[in-house]
């Protein structure tokens, strides 16, 4: 596997030189930048497309919750883990975005730890996107007494709403707990992940959509009242799913 490229954000110079550190020992760990704000935070990722981020909670721009946000609208699968001196922090926030968080002072068998089983993650992630093997052309969802099987092809989205996982297809909406991120193993390749809480079928689109002064568009798909989000930094790598293009 490639090493894991890393970014970081920290207003506290020592903070960052310690975590610098701690990473320089571990195999598979590449530190491509650090920056004090979210702003250079943003321009890092854009720059570099890290693999993992380590934030502050508390930056001098911006919340860390939020800069994780806009990161994640950037690379949608990046890790993310948060630095904070304050464990009363909510958990739940935490969940929502993060791989893990660490508490300040650092402990470096804590981040060793962190990112050992980051890296594992990244490499099971990549070594099933690289595979020749052929996915099933249909997912079952367990709907407690029945379970249902969906065709791929009859998918138009999956979206992440709260802490469960909508899939909207032909025959209507089902929930399901799996992350987008497990479920991406098992979908076919016309699905791209056009945002951070949304997996669309490009077999599927009619039409894409853009707001002035808006970061994003919206999907319309054929026979299908709903809509889905698209990043406008994603735009682009959804044009390859398109033979021809003027």
């Amino acid at each position: 596997m490639l090493p894991v490229k890393v970014v970081m954000a920290d207003d506290e110079p020592g903070v960052m030189l310690l975590l610098c550190s701690i990473l320089s020992k571990l195999e598979g760990a590449l530190v491509v930048g650090t920056a004090e704000n979210a702003k250079d935070t943003i321009k890092l990722t854009m720059e570099q497309n890290p693999d993992l981020a380590f934030l502050d909670i508390e930056l001098p721009d911006m919340k860390g919750i939020e800069l994780a946000e806009k990161l994640r609208d950037i690379k949608p699968d990046m890790a993310i883990v948060f630095i904070t001196a304050h464990q009363e922090y909510s958990l739940d926030a935490f969940k929502l975005y993060a791989s893990d968080y660490i508490l300040k002072p650092i402990d470096e068998e804590r981040v060793k730890s962190t990112f050992l089983r980051i890296y594992k993650m990244l490499e099971i992630s990549k070594k099933s996107n690289t595979s020749s093997y052929t996915k099933p052309s249909r997912i079952s969802i367990n709907l407690g007494d029945e379970r249902i099987f969906i065709k791929l092809n009859e998918i138009f989205y999956i979206e992440r709403s709260g802490r469960h996982t909508l899939i909207s297809c032909t025959n209507g909406k089902f929930k399901t707990r799996q992350t987008l991120q497990e479920l991406e193993k098992y979908l076919g390749k016309m699905f791209f992940r056009s945002h951070k809480s949304f997996i669309i079928n490009t077999d599927r689109i009619e039409k894409i959509v853009s707001f002035p002064n808006s970061s994003y568009c919206e999907v319309k798909f054929n026979n299908c009242e709903d809509k889905a989000l698209l990043s406008r930094d994603r735009i682009s790598e959804l044009m390859k799913y398109s033979d021809y293009n003027v």
